[in-house]
C-alpha cells in the first residue's frame, strides 16, 4: 500500500502516516525513496494498539 491509501484506510493525513513512518511508529519499508505498507502489516499493529488501549 503506498502513503495515499494508508492515509485513506487509517483516516490520517498523508504528513502523518509519512511521519508515523519515518519515526517508526507504523510499520513500513522504504523502497526507492518511497514508503511502501503491508495491509497485514498494518492489521496486526491496529490489533496491537487496540489491545494496549491507544
Amino acid at each position: 500500500m503506498s502513503v495515499e491509501e494508508v492515509s485513506a484506510y487509517l483516516a490520517l493525513d498523508q504528513g502523518t502516516v509519512a511521519r508515523m513512518a519515518e519515526e517508526r511508529q507504523i510499520p513500513a519499508v522504504k523502497v526507492e525513496e518511497e514508503w511502501v505498507f503491508s495491509r497485514k502489516s498494518l492489521q496486526k499493529w491496529q490489533q496491537l494498539r487496540r489491545r494496549r488501549g491507544q
